[in-house]
């Protein structure tokens, strides 16, 4: 079974949250960082895994760079540290058997509360014996990713895109520009807070996506076209994605 390399995301307010997955997970897994920020210069993260201190005014892009550029060849689980569940090593487990079993799987991300799109609408076929649905894209909350797409998504310069909006998108176009798919696991139920509304500027996060997604190649944005096109025949709608 592939390796794992778990990075979990952390920020104010949520360094004992992930403390606790990171415990979690090194039971099991070796390869286990937290990757975080805090407004506090002279506090310290200290936790049972490796960590990476990153600066506060940067936020999901940059940190995103941090876990590709420190697994190595290794396929990554990210987890954000705001959710909760109650077994980490098992879900951990689940992508390893999932990806091991389905080896076309490029992205593989557990069912999430409170995303801002609905199932149904990403939804592009059902693979009812794993309990997986292939989906035109999943939520970089709680995600995994191949090497391969880690690989091509390293070539990917993130300093423009500093909320990180797109993300996801481009794993998913990159990942089926290759004969892989994206999934969904309806066997796993993360919680994830419901929230009011981000704490930045929406519009310039959008402005930002938009610039990112130009970094796309034509394979992989033909297979964007795609996708948006299920998307759309299911009712659904991403926004200038």
């Amino acid at each position: 079974m592939n390796k794992l390399h778990i990075f979990i995301i952390s920020w104010a307010g949520q360094h004992e949250n992930a403390i606790r997955i990171a415990t979690q997970m090194k039971d099991v897994y070796e390869k286990v960082c937290i990757v975080y920020s805090d407004p506090n210069s002279d506090w310290q993260l200290e936790a049972p895994c490796e960590i990476i201190r990153r600066p506060n005014e940067l936020f999901w892009g940059d940190k995103f760079k941090a876990c590709i550029d420190g697994c190595n060849q290794d396929p990554i689980l990210v987890i954000h540290a705001d959710c909760t569940y109650p077994d980490w090593s098992h879900l951990a487990k689940r992508a390893q058997e999932m990806t091991h079993h389905l080896p076309m799987i490029g992205v593989w991300s557990p069912s999430i509360d409170f995303v801002p799109w609905n199932i149904k609408t990403m939804q592009i076929a059902m693979l009812t014996e794993f309990g997986l649905s292939v989906v035109t894209r999943t939520d970089a909350i709680v995600f995994y990713l191949s090497p391969i797409i880690i690989e091509r998504m390293r070539g990917i310069s993130y300093e423009e895109n500093l909320y990180g909006w797109g993300i996801e998108w481009m794993a998913a176009c990159v990942g089926y520009a290759r004969g892989m798919i994206a999934v969904i696991d309806n066997t796993i139920q993360v919680h994830h807070p419901q929230s009011d509304g981000t704490s930045y500027p929406r519009d310039q996060a959008q402005r930002q996506l938009e610039i990112f997604l130009t970094q796309l190649s034509v394979t992989e944005e033909v297979q964007g076209i795609l996708l948006r096109a299920k998307i759309a025949q299911n009712g659904g709608h991403i926004i200038k994605q």
